[in-house]
């Protein structure tokens, strides 16, 4: 039973996962432009996953990538496949903030209104400034290992290629 489960899992899940990871990675790296850039773009946009603007970190991440002189399409192209694990970056962020700053109330604000955006940003007074706080320390600790690792993967790529 047991074994069976395994061989499932692999079939199923495991292998699927992985070829779109392979997939992405190749579609990232044989991005044209500089690597340090498409580098700066896939941190970029890993980091926007850690911000709390869930329905416009697309366009955004778009916007700052070409402001800042990255690979636009890296980041945008992070952001999208990173989506499904932000309910997880967020967890890690109020758990980072409260381990920092303590538990921090947060402001005393009403919204009106029974809206989308009302509901998101009731939750995110709701968990106050240690989410907050924590969300900018973690995109900005993402950004920092991610370009580094991608840094070092591609002039690895580059060497072994050469």
């Amino acid at each position: 039973m047991i074994a069976q489960s395994i061989i499932y899992f692999r079939k199923r899940i495991a292998t699927p996962v992985l070829e779109k990871i392979r997939a992405y990675y190749t579609t990232v790296i044989s991005l044209p432009g500089s690597p340090k850039k498409i580098a700066q773009g896939v941190a970029l946009g890993f980091a926007f996953d850690f911000l709390p603007i869930p329905i416009v970190s697309i366009p955004l991440s778009y916007l700052v990538a070409r402001l800042a002189r990255c690979n636009a399409v890296a980041a945008v192209c992070t952001v999208i496949f990173f989506k499904l694990a932000v309910p997880f970056f967020y967890a890690i962020n109020l758990f980072v903030g409260k381990a920092i700053f303590g538990d921090l109330p947060g402001p005393d604000i009403q919204f009106a209104g029974g809206t989308l955006v009302a509901n998101f940003l009731e939750q995110l007074v709701e968990h106050g400034y240690p989410f907050l706080l924590g969300s900018f320390i973690n995109a900005a600790l993402a950004w920092f290992i991610v370009y580094t690792l991608l840094m070092y993967i591609i002039r690895h790529k580059q060497r072994r290629d050469a």
